[in-house]
């Protein structure tokens, strides 16, 4: 492992090259930026089963932490509607949701959230995110989205419920309240969708929710709805995100925090670098992925240590700062710094806000949050991205929420291993007119040699397969005693790939006929040298080319009665090797000749392919002797 300057201090570079042509831009942003994450801010903590200044301290620091230190100059780090969902289902089952202990517990799991991230940056684990697939995140966000719409009901409807992680549950819940429904606080959850819905039609570029929460909060002052059972937000702290230390609390449950913050450390990788890598598209920035780890990394332990929850990469907030023509990462400092002031100056005006407001402002960001066309466009591509996004938004309603993220994280990695671990093996011959090789369609193959074409890795996953299928080969062709394998697309090859190529090398040796290669990388041609595989099948029999390899078989070990017996011509040397002609490899290069116990060897094959093996079991005690 290896440790740069810039792993440290990477906001130096940016920070030395800043023009002042890009302050008003990322002012601008910043400014706009912070106008969203206020209310998306507010209504992300009640998903977390946090009171709504958590939230708010969620999108100070870590925010500006976040700019500093990734890799990103668009992203915008905070709290996110995934992570939260998490958050409330890892902690609910500890302890009472808004209560001390509840809060203690998420402010500890985000500094373990940050220090895993951290620790994968400096791992540079960066490219195990590869191995989540793009289904896994639409089906988790479909479901997600699901969930979070049915547990903002009770605050939509004015219903007082046990809060719980389990969805049955609670949508036996509300069923059963449904006669409670305060119908005065619904009307003000459904009138902020509807504000909402309306102002992004009619004025695409205004602070739809900012406007929306503001009117219905006004409403809720002016006629004090609150005497009449319209549960508000309350007071909120005005202060800056206050200095918190981890209590032992927190330390004791270390074990069963575990799992739920590495679920949210990968499901957080996945969400910003994911969103970092579509912006960088369009900018052409190009990003450090490891990078980002230790930027979202130390952006939430800032979040545990200055009064916020764990967070990630927000998409809504990282596109509008893009679109709001952000130039450099100080757009997100800038909004980090406005939000602390929005809360230190305005933070009295959010007192009267409904509930069932921010219900309602959930209700629309769970909307969004269902792909519609992705989620079509991944089940038409395969079938395994159908599965693995089916049984991932499945997972996500119906199991712990964390278990779902590991659930769709092996469903990729199996269906990876699944397609490695079985490469395309298929047959060769050259084009007579052109010289390239093709695929034998009608299956007329040489009846001395059989070209074969391994596109994929042979390696452990793999190497049951592979020789399953070169064996099979051999069996159908039992006067073929000699395998050319074609190796340009094998990336990888490990101790068992070197091992099924010694039991087929076995094989055509006692067939009397020889192992080739072509086309073999120089990584794979290392694991040859270093495992002693070259010495056992002869240097001279890996070659670069295919045309080499095919004229050095038939010089050493093609028989010319062979030759002349066989009914096709498979290369262009054959109509001079059926008449004999050896020299066309050189002059006074003779053909190989069958001794008598050899001529008998073949005949058996010939006559009883069944008895292949105890034919040549036979030969080869004959030929030790």
């Amino acid at each position: 492992m290896h440790l740069h300057a810039e792993d440290f201090v990477p906001f130096v570079s940016w920070l030395h090259g800043y023009k002042r042509r890009f302050l008003r831009p990322d002012l601008l942003a910043g400014l706009t930026v912070a106008v969203m994450a206020v209310p998306q801010s507010m209504a992300y903590a009640l998903i977390a089963g946090l009171p709504v200044q958590y939230g708010l301290y969620a999108s100070i620091v870590p925010t500006i932490v976040g700019c500093l230190w990734g890799s990103s100059a668009h992203l915008i780090t905070g709290p996110t509607t995934t992570v939260s969902l998490v958050v409330f289902s890892t902690l609910s089952a500890l302890a009472e949701p808004n209560s001390t202990g509840y809060i203690e517990l998420a402010l500890f799991l985000s500094l373990l959230v940050g220090l895993i991230k951290v620790i994968m940056g400096f791992a540079r684990l960066g490219t195990l995110l590869n191995f989540v697939s793009h289904a896994v995140l639409i089906g988790f966000m479909a479901g997600a989205a699901v969930l979070i719409a049915f547990k903002q009901i009770p605050n939509l409807l004015g219903l007082q419920l046990d809060q719980s992680s389990v969805f049955y549950r609670y949508l036996l819940g509300i069923i059963s309240n449904l006669h409670e429904t305060n119908w005065i606080t619904l009307m003000l959850g459904v009138g902020t969708v509807g504000l909402i819905v309306t102002i992004r039609k009619l004025k695409p570029n205004w602070p739809s929710t900012l406007i929306a929460l503001a009117l219905v909060g006004l409403t809720v002052a002016l006629f004090d709805l609150e005497r009449r059972g319209v549960a508000v937000v309350g007071d909120i702290p005005r202060s800056l995100p206050p200095l918190h230390l981890p209590d032992m609390e927190g330390i004791r449950e270390t074990g069963r925090l575990a799992s739920g913050a590495l679920a949210m450390a990968i499901l957080g990788l996945v969400e910003a670098v994911s969103i970092a890598k579509s912006i960088a598209s369009q900018t052409r920035q190009r990003l450090n992925i490891n990078r980002e780890f230790i930027g979202q990394g130390l952006a939430n332990v800032a979040a545990g240590l200055f009064s916020g929850y764990p967070g990630s990469g927000s998409f809504t907030r990282s596109a509008l700062n893009y679109s709001a023509g952000a130039r450099t990462p100080l757009s997100g400092i800038i909004s980090g710094v406005a939000v602390a002031s929005v809360v230190l100056l305005a933070a009295p005006l959010a007192a009267k806000l409904p509930m069932s407001s921010l219900a309602g402002v959930l209700m629309v960001v769970a909307y969004e949050m269902i792909r519609k066309r992705d989620i079509i466009h991944t089940i038409k591509t395969t079938r395994g991205d159908a599965a693995v996004l089916t049984i991932t938004f499945l997972s996500t309603l119906l199991l712990n929420i964390e278990f779902a993220i590991y659930v769709g994280v092996l469903l990729s990695i199996g269906l990876h291993l699944a397609a490695t671990s079985h490469p395309r093996i298929y047959s060769m011959v050259p084009d007579l007119s052109t010289g390239k090789m093709v695929g034998s369609v009608h299956g007329e193959t040489c009846c001395q040699m059989d070209i074969l074409f391994i596109e994929g890795s042979i390696f452990f996953g793999s190497a049951d397969f592979v020789l399953d299928d070169l064996q099979r080969r051999l069996r159908n062709h039992p006067n073929t005693a000699n395998l050319l394998i074609r190796m340009h697309k094998v990336n990888t090859m490990d101790a068992s790939g070197v091992h099924i190529l010694e039991i087929v090398l076995e094989e055509v040796k006692l067939r009397g006929g020889g192992l080739f290669f072509a086309g073999v990388n120089h990584r794979v041609f290392d694991v040859l040298k270093n495992s002693g595989f070259l010495k056992e099948v002869d240097a001279t029999h890996v070659r670069t080319s295919t045309g080499a390899a095919i004229r050095q078989a038939m010089r050493d070990y093609f028989y010319p009665s062979i030759c002349a017996a066989c009914p096709i011509i498979v290369f262009r040397e054959c109509p001079e090797l059926k008449r004999g002609n050896w020299e066309i490899f050189g002059e006074a290069v003779q053909p190989r000749m069958h001794t008598p116990e050899e001529a008998r060897h073949l005949e058996a094959l010939a006559a009883a392919p069944a008895a292949a093996a105890a034919a040549a079991e036979t030969y080869k005690g004959k030929a030790d002797a």
